[in-house]
């Protein structure tokens, strides 16, 4: 059998729950017990025009972890909306 005339990468899709005061990408609170859909704004309900921006905290607490575990960190990083 050849080598294919590519390389394997395998990746790792890990969740965890952070404890920051608002969500990841907007500045809504996160605050547990609240009515459903009170904590919400345009960014959350992906809204046309309405553009995400990262939760500093959370990005920190991300690379921290990841230098923890001796992660290798990419020099670029995208997030697509599902």
């Amino acid at each position: 059998m050849t080598n294919p005339p590519y390389d394997v990468i395998i990746g790792l899709e890990v969740h965890v729950q952070l404890r920051t005061n608002t969500k990841l990408f907007c500045r809504c609170r996160t605050e547990f017990g609240n009515p459903p859909n009170t904590l919400t704004c345009p960014v959350c309900l992906g809204l046309p025009g309405a553009l995400p921006v990262m939760n500093r905290k959370a990005y920190e607490l991300s690379v921290k972890t990841a230098l923890a575990l001796n992660c290798n960190i990419p020099n670029f990083t995208k997030w697509d909306r599902k």
